[in-house]
């Protein structure tokens, strides 16, 4: 099995809006993909493509709200599949963390996938003033794809390598994934977590349930064993120049 984590673009934002501190910050818009013996998975799927336009006019929305974002072609989950030798048309899942659209724009690139998603989180996405209050737009997380919607702890693949971790708060669904094989063990947040800063400030978005958060935050800390590494979900230091965390390989 290998884990495989990508960026997809960068926001450049308020630092204070991320639980940062400083002015202006960019910070990466990462998507994960796992080759598993049972087939491919993706953990979200990152910005829309059509982000990559200047004149988009969600991004020119976005930029109304002092939030930007470079994004390349080079950069889209079709274009980091082709380079790991992964046909887009191949991959089998879809977790999605939550329903934001830098979690799921990329979708409409992968259009065999099912989708994983909590039950609380996909109820929420169709709930009007729910969605409204956390910013799920169904634009970008309803598109026809296959849904499975999971209830607490799910075993991806039936063999404990991959699980969903359910981590609400955030939004109310938000899950992250653990992803254990003989080279390692990693536990994606998400946006549980912004960036390392923030588990100990525990200074979380305004929309979001703090409690929660919280609660969801310190459980997650609490699976941590002396080799898991915890990869949050829009960390800067995290990443290296090269935009990619290396493999792990089983």
């Amino acid at each position: 099995m290998r884990l495989f984590g990508c960026v997809c673009g960068q926001f450049h934002s308020p630092a204070e809006g991320l639980g940062m501190t400083g002015g202006r910050v960019a910070v990466p818009v990462p998507f994960y993909v796992i080759e598993h013996p049972d087939g491919v998975a993706l953990f979200d799927c990152g910005l829309p493509a059509s982000m990559g336009d200047p004149q988009d006019p969600f991004r020119q929305a976005l930029q109304t709200q002092d939030l930007d974002v470079t994004f390349g072609p080079e950069e889209t989950v079709t274009r980091h599949l082709e380079r790991l030798d992964i046909d887009p048309a191949r991959v089998r899942y879809v977790v999605l963390s939550h329903l934001h659209f830098d979690h799921t724009g990329g979708l409409h690139q992968v259009p065999n996938a099912t989708v994983v998603v909590q039950r609380q989180e996909w109820t929420a996405g169709f709930d009007d003033d729910v969605a409204a209050r956390y910013f799920l737009r169904k634009s970008f997380f309803n598109l026809g794809h296959p849904v499975q919607q999971v209830d607490g702890e799910h075993d991806l693949f039936g063999d404990g390598s991959v699980t969903c971790i359910p981590s609400p708060g955030h939004t109310p669904g938000h899950q992250s994934l653990r992803v254990r094989n003989s080279q390692g063990d990693h536990i994606l947040v998400g946006d549980a977590c912004y960036n390392s800063q923030v588990v100990e400030s525990r200074n979380f978005p305004a929309f979001s349930d703090h409690s929660a958060m919280n609660r969801s935050l310190d459980n997650l800390l609490a699976l941590r064993e002396p080799q898991t590494v915890m990869i949050f979900g829009h960390d800067p230091s995290q990443w290296g120049a090269a935009a990619v965390l290396p493999s792990l390989r089983a």
